[in-house]
């Protein structure tokens, strides 16, 4: 049997050049066997399974199950290994019923398979889980290991580890073409290298052509952490692949190593969103590869490393010996040109660390481009260091790129004593359209080591120290200032704004100025700091001013919102405002907060000022109010998720358009015209969204949260409820009673119940008069009763 090394640091570029010449032998000599396995499935099972049909874009020959055609015990006390084998045919599409499935033995498949599916058929990926003798019977386990064929998908189930430390189960699987692994979550503690192998998933592709996707893969259930070179990996991209490898949306913490990493690939990685959090060694190691036509690169991913804060799957005495933001890290490969792009991250607590973002000599690497990115860097580990090239290994260009990059933060040193380092024969790098930061200790911007051609333009470089140091370098600079803030790892609505918003801004903030300069605004809010390092933001309704003397040079008003520092015990920001607090959030740290004089808190200072402001503005606005803002706001909604306290990520899509409201929603959300797709965790805090329309979708990708619409709270179940059922009065009373097959619950958007009405075991009875109640539902109507005249309309979506 001829399998890849695992990806230890010690592949070298023969052993990758030997790896599908080695899979090509190993084929031909297994082709007797999957001949017999297609025998064999075709005698136990075709007589039982479906005949074609089509899933994922996939055309099946059969579709089978596999406890009723397949004879698994979904008990987990039968092993499933000889059925699992047997079935492995091409055109296969196995559904796993949800359940516990034992696998004890690997499944060795290099047949060839074309279209190959296991799929778990419950509504959570939790609802089927594999899992594996206590300890693997003292053995490095493999579940699958398919090395060759192409369009297997692997979907919507579970790979049980338990929480011991020496269960677990890897999969290594290799496509030449269309493989796809979604909605997949490894649960329970992963074991250091001593009882697993390096990583728990190793995904590779076989044809240069190729594309294998990894969607919505999750491992965040915590892991031995012995430190590097003894931790497991999450996800490994290795030396034979040669195609493209994308992860699209996956969510990786608290690793023993890497999240994931592809520094040896002839082919190229590219990851599409996530987050990464937490993982010892580095959140994100990457390569651009070595692909004929392809470069590998990172788009929309969130880092954040708060070693102080591990989650609650931590054991007692867990913590991170050495973790970086990302690695650009080719293994002596030489590859150059890898995009970093619309990137965040947030480092609030770290031990030993290379950097935020580094490339250190010796991973070979040339060239990278950061663009588009942020950087909140409160620890005292190096921000950006682009190491020394190895110029005998390196492809060119060698020089690190900075585009439009934000880096903030309150560290007060750096290792190299600037936020951002550029090391010997890094030629031709540029920084332009970035900002620094750095208010506190004694920090310089940029330091440049012995290169040529480098550029510095048209940035901001608010440091404590010297914008700028050159050692032996050639760098040009052009319009370097040094006297604004930088943007924050978040996601702000005003960037990138068209000219009208510009204008707007304009215009209000010329007023707020000039009334700022005569006369205090009518309300007070005040942070007193508490002796802990505290960042905050808010955001008021109408114009909004700072107190004379009280803010620093670093803290920032723009446009109704502030964002600033405070952190000895005593000492306060204050600011005069007229209008309400329309939001407010500690973005790390906490202080006192006082508005008119009365201590309020994070959750309930948009509410202090309601009563006032709705009496100042009756007597002299009603009129105007009314008449300019009816038609508008007749169709707009609003959508709250309140955190539990539970790490929770949510997906809604609207029927018509969606923004987020104020400032909270945070980094790693991401907004769109009428869908949004977020985290929220803190108890209490919350996403708020206008909208106009009606939700389509809402669920939660994982955890759970509270939904309120329109200050109900609702189910958010009702929202995965196909059809619609709505009763509307018409100025008598009108009784109904209706029964569904399905589920069935009130659409508060629409039209709530009263509580006098009953929901229960899908059934709906009550009575409107002049009002509408409204309700979505699963199934079909199996029973109606109306008495009176209202208006009933149905609609049936789901067939």
């Amino acid at each position: 049997m001829v399998r890849l090394n695992d990806g230890d640091d010690d592949e070298s570029p023969a052993d990758s050049d030997s790896i599908l010449e080695s899979q090509l032998n190993r084929r031909n000599y297994l082709k007797l066997g999957a001949m017999a396995a297609s025998t064999a499935l075709s005698a136990g099972v075709a007589s039982a399974a479906s005949g074609p049909e089509e899933r994922f874009g996939i055309q099946w020959d059969r579709v089978v199950n596999a406890v009723d055609d397949l004879g698994m015990d979904p008990n987990g006390n039968e092993p499933i290994d000889n059925q699992l084998d047997s079935a492995y045919e091409s055109g296969t599409l196995i559904e796993f019923p949800p359940g516990e499935y034992l696998a004890t033995e690997t499944q060795y498949w290099n047949d060839d398979v074309s279209r190959f599916g296991m799929v778990g058929t419950g509504s959570s990926h939790k609802d089927v889980q594999f899992v594996f003798p206590s300890g693997n019977n003292g053995e490095k386990y493999r579940f699958l290991e398919i090395t060759s064929g192409d369009h297997h998908v692997l979907k919507n189930f579970s790979i049980q580890q338990t929480d011991d430390a020496t269960t677990t189960a890897d999969i290594w699987m290799i496509n030449d073409d269309g493989g796809l692994i979604e909605d997949v979550e490894w649960l329970g503690r992963t074991p250091t290298d001593n009882d697993a192998r390096r990583q728990l998933l190793a995904y590779d592709c076989s044809s240069v052509d190729g594309v294998n996707v990894a969607r919505r893969v999750y491992m965040r259930e915590g892991a031995e952490l012995p430190g590097y070179p003894d931790g497991v990996a999450g996800i490994r991209v290795q030396g034979g692949s040669v195609g493209e490898i994308r992860l699209v949306d996956c969510h990786i913490e608290q690793r023993g190593s890497s999240s994931f990493r592809a520094t040896h690939t002839r082919g190229v990685l590219r990851v599409e969103g996530g987050l990464f959090k937490n993982n010892d060694n580095t959140n994100m190691r990457i390569s651009a590869g070595d692909h004929p036509e392809k470069t590998s690169w990172i788009k929309g991913a969130t880092v954040i490393m708060d070693s102080d804060n591990l989650n609650e799957h931590a054991h007692d005495g867990d913590s991170l010996d050495s973790p970086e933001g990302l690695r650009i890290d080719s293994t002596g490969n030489g590859y150059a040109g890898v995009l970093i792009e619309d990137c965040d991250f947030i480092f609030k607590s770290c031990p030993t660390s290379r950097g935020v973002v580094s490339s250190p000599t010796w991973g070979g690497h040339g060239g990278f481009t950061l663009r588009n990115c942020r950087i909140q860097n409160d620890t005292s580990v190096q921000t950006i260091h682009a190491d020394s090239v190895d110029t005998d290994t390196a492809d060119k260009p060698w020089g690190v790129n900075l585009e439009n990059v934000s880096i903030t933060g309150s560290a007060r040193s750096q290792p190299s004593g600037a936020a951002v380092c550029i090391d010997n024969d890094r030629n031709g790098s540029t920084v332009q359209n970035s900002c620094i930061h750095f208010p506190n200790g004694d920090v310089d911007g940029v330091l440049v080591n012995d290169a040529t051609n480098c550029e510095i333009l048209d940035s901001n470089i608010n440091v404590t120290g010297q914008a700028t140091v050159f050692s032996g370098a050639d760098v040009d600079t052009s319009n370097i200032t040094s006297s604004d803030s930088c943007p924050l790892p978040s996601a702000d609505s005003s960037t990138g704004g068209d000219s009208s918003s510009t204008d707007s801004t304009t215009d209000s903030t010329t007023d707020s100025t000039t009334d700022s300069t005569t006369e205090p605004l009518p309300n007070e809010i005040r942070l007193v700091g508490t002796g802990t390092t505290t960042q905050y933001e808010f955001t008021v309704t109408d114009s909004l001013q700072a107190s004379d003397g009280t803010i620093e040079e670093w803290d920032d008003i723009a446009s109704g919102t502030a964002t600033g520092w405070i952190t000895t015990e005593g000492v306060e920001d204050a600011y005069t405002f007229s209008g309400d607090v329309d939001s407010f959030s500690f973005l790390e740290g906490e202080s006192e907060i006082y508005v008119n004089g009365e201590q309020v808190t994070e959750s309930t200072v948009t509410d202090a000022t309601t009563d006032s402001s709705t009496d100042s503005s009756t007597d002299g606005s009603t009129d105007s109010t009314t008449d300019s803002t009816t038609d508008s706001t007749d169709s707009q909604n609003e959508l709250r998720l309140v955190g539990t306290g539970v790490e929770t990520q949510y997906e809604v899509a609207v029927s018509g358009t969606l923004e987020a409201s104020g400032d909270t929603v945070e980094q790693w959300d991401d907004v769109s015209e009428s869908s949004a797709t977020g985290w929220v965790t803190t108890d209490g805090v919350e996403d708020t969204y206008a909208f106009t329309g009606t939700i389509t979708s809402l669920s939660f990708l994982e955890g759970e949260a509270e939904v309120y619409v329109n200050g109900t709270r609702v189910d958010p179940a009702v929202f995965s409820l196909p059809n619609t059922l709505v009763v509307e009065g018409d100025g008598a009373e009108t009784t109904y009673e209706f029964m569904v097959s399905g589920d069935i619950l009130n659409d508060p958007l629409v039209g709530a119940t009263e509580s006098d009405d009953s929901l229960t075991n899908g059934k709906a009875k009550g009575s409107v008069t002049d009002g509408i109640d409204a309700f979505r539902f699963s199934g079909d109507i199996k029973k109606m009763n109306l008495v009176g005249d209202a208006a009933l309309t149905f609609e049936d979506n789901d067939g």
